[in-house]
């Protein structure tokens, strides 16, 4: 059953008239007629009492034709919603991206004013490494992660999100906004696992700079690292907003301030394409801000 041929249907039924329905669709009538037949054929009821010049609506053909009506104006709907889609007008997608990023990178910049726009209606949570297999095999319209996107997906680096030592505001570096790896070694540091790319960022600065930490407490919750800290348990290192009374210090290496790159991977051929570059680049203006309070790389 076609949507065209249910327009035809209902121009008849408006009509009353082949004729007159085949000059409003523009179909030739003995087509039109054929279309018709075939619709009744394949509904296995007559829809129409045929008289010379004349068809007009049997009892099936009423009780069909809202439900002709329906489907149309569906269809109609549904091409509609498509297409304010394709051009970014109301598009509510779905992001794939690591715990830590949905829920202290993606929940504030929703809860910060990204009303306007494309917006975010869920998250799927993996594993950094995991991000772009996931969103190539699910219903997810973006992945975030801390690697470019593999081809064929399309790419774009958002911004670093810095990589912060913090301690309780009685500890001796409290008053200080920074402090330098070489400094942060001599204390007891609460890292992540190694599943956590804020560790792994650690690891590799603290392995270049050829240094030796005096001593390390493992957690897989950044929580549960800040309530150490907070605790005087240690200097924890975590990518997460500062819980606890807990004071932020930017950890200057070497190489520059210790930071975590994001970037950004979706279907190039995908339906939402230019809502998913504006909300690209709404992720990146948000990344910016975010970050203006630390020094560039």
């Amino acid at each position: 059953m076609e949507l065209r041929v249910l327009r035809y249907f209902l121009a008849v039924a408006e009509a009353d008239s082949v004729t007159a329905a085949a000059r409003r669709v523009h179909v030739a009538q003995p087509s039109l007629s054929r279309q018709l037949s075939a619709l009744e054929k394949d509904l296995g009821v007559s829809l129409f009492t045929r008289r010379p010049g004349s068809l007009t609506l049997n009892a099936a053909g009423r009780r069909f034709r809202p439900i002709a009506q329906d489907l149309v104006r569906r269809a109609e709907q549904a091409a509609e919603t498509m297409a304010a889609m394709s051009q970014g007008e109301g598009a509510a997608l779905t992001v794939v991206a690591p715990p830590a990023t949905v829920a202290y990178f993606l929940a504030p910049f929703m809860a910060g004013g990204a009303a306007e726009g494309p917006t975010l209606r869920d998250a799927i949570q993996e594993e950094p490494s995991r991000v772009f297999d996931t969103l190539m095999r699910s219903d997810a319209d973006l992945g975030i992660s801390t690697i470019p996107a593999p081809a064929p997906l399309e790419s774009a680096f958002l911004g670093r999100t810095p990589v912060l030592a913090q301690v309780p505001a009685g500890h001796p570096w409290g008053r200080r906004t920074k402090v330098t790896l070489a400094e942060l070694v001599t204390e007891p540091l609460i890292l992540m696992t190694r599943s956590n790319v804020a560790r792994l960022v650690v690891d590799e600065a603290v392995s270049r700079a050829d240094l030796v930490p005096a001593g390390v407490t493992e957690t897989g919750s950044a929580a549960f690292a800040q309530a150490l800290a907070a605790a005087g348990r240690g200097v924890c290192l975590v990518t997460d907003e500062a819980r606890f009374g807990l004071r932020d210090l930017i950890v200057n290496t070497p190489d520059g301030p210790l930071t975590v790159p994001m970037y950004a991977g979706w279907d190039a051929s995908h339906y939402a394409r230019p809502a998913i570059h504006a909300l690209v680049d709404g992720l990146r203006a948000y990344c910016e801000r975010r970050a203006g309070r630390f020094p560039a790389p």
